[in-house]
């Protein structure tokens, strides 16, 4: 995949990318060994562990919301795009996407708003935080989770529509960007 990064931008993007890989690759095996975990405990030694649901469930939090960053960075999400199939001009794909992902990226900025909010809401209770019952954990954990997810969500988007902007309606950029026809 070719998305024309500026010179600028194009570091910070691949030390983002480096990060969410490794987070993303590391909380699976966590994940993976606890459930392994619990099963042996369970059925082999008649034990539980304690609360492993609150902290695997703020993991998923992280996981599920980085990889969903990692999706619009990628342009691998499943979209809709019957229309797009019907569309055979270079230059008309490329007006309806971009057009799309301009207003993915309106979206995008209202959902980023709305999560600083949630997360605002549990850093102004502070040190009256909302935690999980078992082991005290802070809500705040999966929220901090739920705005990075959809910052970078935005953020990648907003690189895509940057880029179809800046390369116009080319054969790279339609390779990229367009969904190949059915």
């Amino acid at each position: 995949m070719h998305l024309n990064i500026p010179k600028p931008i194009g570091g910070l993007v691949n030390i983002l990318l480096r990060a969410k890989e490794y987070f993303l690759a590391a909380a699976s095996l966590v994940m993976a060994a606890v459930f392994f975990c619990v099963v042996i405990l369970r059925y082999l030694f008649d034990a539980d562990l304690f609360a492993y649901e609150e902290w695997v469930l703020m993991i998923a939090f992280w996981v599920y919301f980085l990889g969903g960053a990692m999706g619009s960075y990628e342009n691998t999400h499943v979209k809709a795009d019957f229309l797009l199939s019907l569309i055979d001009n270079l230059r008309t794909k490329w007006i309806v996407i971009n057009i799309t992902l301009f207003v993915e990226v309106l979206i995008g900025c209202v959902l980023t708003y709305w999560g600083w909010l949630m997360l605002m809401e549990e850093v102004n209770y502070y040190p009256d935080w909302q935690t999980t019952t078992g082991l005290g954990l802070p809500f705040a954990i999966p929220k901090l989770g739920i705005f990075l997810g959809f910052v970078l969500m935005t953020f990648y988007t907003a690189l895509h529509l940057y880029s179809g902007l800046r390369d116009g309606p080319t054969e790279e950029w339609e390779a990229d960007e367009a969904p190949p026809h059915l």
